[in-house]
C-alpha cells in the first residue's frame, strides 16, 4: 500500500492553479517596480528642467525661496530673505511654485553691470538693518 501512495504522489504532474496564481502575482510586482522607477526618473528629469534662475520654490524643510544660481555639481543657491542665500542639494527642493519657472527666468532683466557690494558694505548694511533707537 506504501508504494502505491508514494506512486500516485510521484505522478502527480496535473494543472496547479496556484502555480499560476504565484506566476501573475510576480509579473504584477515586476510591473510596479518598474513603472515605480519610471515616474521616479521622470520626477528627477522634471525637477533638473524647472531648477533655473527665477524659479520660485519650496523646500523639503518647509523653506520658501527664489531659485538665484544653479552650478554643476546640483547645487542650487536659493535666496530666502533680502541678501540671504542658502546653498541646498537640488534634491532638496520638493515643489514648485510657479506655473512656469522658465516663463520667469526669461522675464528677468539681463544681468547689469553693477558693482557687487563688498563683503564690508555688507556686514555694515546688515548690522544696520536691524537697529532702532533702542540699540542703536
Amino acid at each position: 500500500m506504501n508504494s502505491l501512495v508514494i506512486a500516485q504522489a510521484a505522478g502527480g504532474g496535473g494543472f496547479n492553479p496556484s502555480l499560476i496564481l504565484m506566476v501573475a502575482l510576480f509579473a504584477v510586482l515586476i510591473f510596479m517596480m518598474f513603472r515605480g522607477r519610471k515616474k521616479q526618473a521622470a520626477q528627477q528629469e522634471k525637477l533638473k528642467n524647472n531648477t533655473v534662475p527665477g524659479a520660485k520654490v519650496m523646500t523639503n524643510s518647509g523653506i520658501f525661496g527664489t531659485v538665484v544660481g544653479v552650478d554643476a555639481e546640483d547645487r542650487v543657491q536659493v535666496e530666502v530673505a533680502n541678501g540671504v542665500i542658502l546653498t541646498l542639494h537640488r534634491q532638496a527642493i520638493s515643489t514648485f511654485l510657479d506655473d512656469q519657472p522658465v516663463a520667469a527666468a526669461a522675464q528677468q532683466p539681463a544681468e547689469s553691470n553693477d558693482v557687487a557690494e563688498t563683503p564690508e558694505e555688507s556686514l555694515r548694511r546688515l548690522n544696520d538693518e536691524g537697529k532702532d533707537e533702542r540699540n542703536s
